[in-house]
């Protein structure tokens, strides 16, 4: 077939999928184009007479947050990725607090749920800045809400139904027994919702200097060196069988998810390579996307802990789904990630352990 025959063929094919479906072009156009030794991060398109048609399609089925420039989230991306790491500052500078004399620590719900005058100082910080260059964005951030799964169910509801633009969703310090301990364990995650569409994540990790962080539909990438280190990231490829899956259990506060979370251990142990309990979402959910992990499972969630890093995770390639299997959403609780290989096999184990429901004890 001949060049002009071969591109006239291929618009056409373009120009039909963009009327029916748009998640289909931009497969089948990257696809094409990558094939031919073209690297492409966005989808390409020829400059043609049916150009104009072909934009009109697009912007006639785009969903709300897909009509957002791009230049708009990179800004937002770059002011949320500094305002990750001023809290960082104040974790590296306070780090052990707990465990060197400082009576710094509360207790929320649990002996296992605490809060340090680290984790409101660190709020306060991110705030600050987010609130002058952004001052008609909501922000919803741990500290400002009241202990306990239920309080924090009820605070992503009313400020979802309040929400009608951009929302900053804030853990400032994910981990904080971690942190309080010593541990170098914790991390600062921010996540940036249009509507009810989580649009930015990242994830920092302060002692590693790395910066996860992702922007809706662009992939996944990994800054290090006060970013001059930047990389794409992808979920491990390699591990295909869960005998091979490193896998992080959830630590939840909540006496019988806690007990559902080991029920769990106990099946998923003779399955596979290994089970960690790490304790930070922030980081086990980053190392998923960044292929360091196989896949996490954890029980009450909050939308603060798990936003971000469920975005890194998609945009890496891999899989994230209620932990009965089905559809995630910024609401769901419960939750399994993966690198989606193995993720079938995860869910069977824990269905099988009776490890996917639990009734809070309190």
């Amino acid at each position: 077939m001949r060049p002009g025959i071969a591109f006239t063929a291929t618009w056409s094919i373009i120009t039909f999928l963009a009327t029916n479906n748009e998640i289909a072009v931009r497969a089948f156009v990257a696809k094409s184009f990558v094939s031919r030794g073209h690297s492409v991060s966005r989808p390409f398109i020829p400059s043609c007479n049916h150009a104009e048609t072909l934009g009109n399609a697009q912007e006639a089925t785009a969903s709300p947050w897909e009509k957002i420039p791009l230049e708009t989230y990179q800004e937002i991306l770059s002011n949320a990725e500094f305002a990750a790491r001023e809290a960082g500052k104040i974790i590296l500078s306070h780090v052990g607090c707990g465990a060197f004399g400082e009576d710094t620590c509360e207790i929320k719900t649990s002996i296992k749920d605490i809060v340090t005058e680290y984790d409101k100082a660190c709020q306060d910080r991110m705030q600050s800045i987010i609130e002058e260059r952004y001052p008609t964005h909501k922000i919803l951030g741990e500290e400002d809400v009241e202990p306990g799964a239920a309080a924090s169910e009820k605070a992503l509801e009313d400020a979802l139904s309040d929400n009608d633009e951009f929302m900053w969703i804030l853990d400032p310090i994910d981990g904080t027994a971690n942190f309080s301990s010593g541990m170098a364990l914790c991390g600062v995650i921010v996540s940036v919702v249009y509507k009810d569409i989580a649009v930015i994540g990242v994830c920092y990790d302060p002692f590693a200097d790395e910066m996860f962080s992702t922007i809706k539909g662009q992939g996944a990438f990994l800054s290090k060196n006060q970013g001059s280190i930047k990389e794409q990231m992808f979920v491990s490829s390699a591990v295909t069988d869960i005998s091979d899956a490193i896998i992080n259990a959830g630590c939840p506060a909540d006496k019988n998810a806690f007990d559902t979370s080991m029920k769990a251990v106990v099946a998923l142990n003779t399955k596979a390579r290994g089970i960690r309990v790490i304790a930070c979402t922030a980081l086990t959910t980053a190392w998923i996307a960044a292929g360091r992990l196989t896949a996490h499972y954890g029980y009450d969630i909050s939308s603060w802990d798990l936003a971000a890093g469920a975005l890194l995770i998609q945009e890496a390639g891999g899989m994230i789904t209620d932990i009965d299997g089905s559809k995630y959403t910024l609401k769901t609780r419960n939750m399994l990630c993966s690198n989606g290989h193995v993720h079938d096999q995860v869910l069977t184990a824990l269905k099988e352990a009776d490890a996917v429901t639990f009734e809070r004890s309190s």
